[in-house]
This record gives C-alpha cells, sequence and structure tokens, in this order.
C-alpha cells in the first residue's frame, strides 16, 4: 500500500509530461546557461557545477563543467564565470547558517542574469515537524537518523537531528570537512523571507509538487522532504 506522499508524488510525475516545466521553458526561450551549486557527484546533463572538492576526482567530461569555489565567496577566479539563466541549489542551502545563507543568497544574485532563476530545495521543516508529532518519518530519514540514534528512540530524539544536531555532528569522514551537517531549518515563511531580505530576488513563490513547472528530478530531488522556492534576479 503506497503512503499519501508516495501517490503524490507519482501524479506529479505524470503531470510533468504534460506541463510546461520550468526545465522545458528555460529551454524552450534558449536560456540553457544553468550552474548547480553544491551538487556533490551528483552531474545532472546541462548544468555547470560549483562545489568544494577537488576537479582531480573528476573524469575529463565532467571536469570541463566543474569550477571548484565558495559560494560564500564569489570573487577572484569564480567572478570569471560570467552570469547564468538559472542557479540551482538542492538540499544545500540548509548546510550553512542563517548569517551565512544572507551571503549565499547574495552571491547567486552576483551569479544570475537580470531575470534570471535561482532554484532553492531544503528538506521542510513543516513536513518534519508533522512527522514529529505523528511519530512517523520517511523511511530515507529514519535510516540517516540511525546512525546516531537506537532503533527504539523517541520521535523527539529523530526531531533533534532533523533540526540542529547536524551541526554538532562528529566529522567521521573526509567528505564532512565540507558543510556535510546542516545548520538552519527553513519553511516557505522562513526561506522568502531570506530571499527578499537578500535585496536580489522578486516574484518568490512556491513550487509545490502539482505545479506546472514542477518536475522530479530537475525542482524536486527529494520530493517527499523538499520545499522547493523559486525567485528570479530583481
Amino acid at each position: 500500500m503506497k503512503t499519501l506522499k508516495q501517490r503524490q508524488i507519482a501524479v506529479a510525475r505524470q503531470l510533468a509530461r504534460f506541463g510546461s516545466t520550468l526545465k522545458q521553458r528555460l529551454i524552450q526561450d534558449g536560456r540553457t546557461r544553468w550552474l548547480d551549486v553544491g551538487s556533490g557527484y551528483t552531474f545532472d546533463e546541462g548544468f555547470e557545477y560549483l562545489d568544494w572538492f577537488p576537479p582531480e576526482k573528476l573524469p575529463p567530461e565532467l571536469a570541463s563543467r566543474y569550477h571548484q569555489g565558495d559560494i560564500l565567496e564569489v570573487s577572484g577566479s569564480l567572478a570569471s564565470l560570467g552570469t547564468f539563466d538559472l542557479v540551482r541549489m538542492q538540499h544545500v542551502f540548509e548546510h550553512f547558517s542563517f548569517e551565512e545563507g544572507l551571503q549565499v543568497l547574495k552571491s547567486c544574485g552576483r551569479l544570475l542574469k537580470k531575470d534570471g532563476f535561482l532554484l532553492i530545495t531544503v528538506p521542510d521543516l513543516r513536513i518534519y515537524v508533522k512527522s514529529f508529532l505523528r511519530n512517523r518519518y520517511n523511511k530515507r530519514f529514519s535510516e540517516f537518523a540511525r546512525i546516531r540514534l537506537p532503533s527504539d528512540a523517541p520521535s523527539s530524539c529523530y526531531f533533534s537531528v532533523f533540526a540542529h544536531s547536524f551541526g554538532y555532528s562528529p566529522l567521521n569522514s573526509e567528505d564532512n570537512q565540507y558543510r556535510s551537517q546542516h545548520k538552519w531549518c527553513y519553511d516557505y515563511e522562513g526561506l522568502a523571507y531570506q530571499l527578499q531580505r537578500s535585496g536580489e530576488f522578486k516574484n518568490i513563490r512556491e513550487l509545490t509538487l502539482f505545479n506546472p513547472l514542477a518536475c522530479i528530478p530537475f525542482t524536486h530531488n527529494r520530493p517527499e522532504e523538499d520545499l522547493c522556492v523559486l525567485s528570479q534576479k530583481a
């Protein structure tokens, strides 16, 4: 038996076949210079990439589209990247503190053409609050949380892992040096507030799974927990 969320995701995938998704509209308009920030080792077609890890780890066909750098400091060599039609951050923004987040948004503004799009997905705080109240978390998160928690831990412990304890997690691997800890939580109101506060963006709106612009995984890469917000460079 599928859960309600699984049924919603299935319907959203079907609707995307018939709608004019964000990806389709950008291609139709010839706006095809896209930057994926903090993509890790997930390389989607059509994107250039900005992340921390050394390019020596990449095969040549990917290294040619990869830029090593810090989104907090878009200056020097990163300034030479030029501007983009779309900057995307999928499950990246929550790895910065509230104060750092404002600087990240200002950096994204400098990387966008006028009216270019900023697409951000983060774990939706409201989904996890509801999960806490119902004592029921999605399978992916539950398995991750059990790295630190016993299987019989109460829901409050799981919520604490989501809400803040990422920031205090032990550095148990090389990759954890690169901001793998979560530092902030967002619902739509909080993320829209940050975008407005930056002074860089307009037309801020949430993309639900059923929005005509939505498409898995282009806009929602973790649809069972995503908050997806789209805005444009002012």
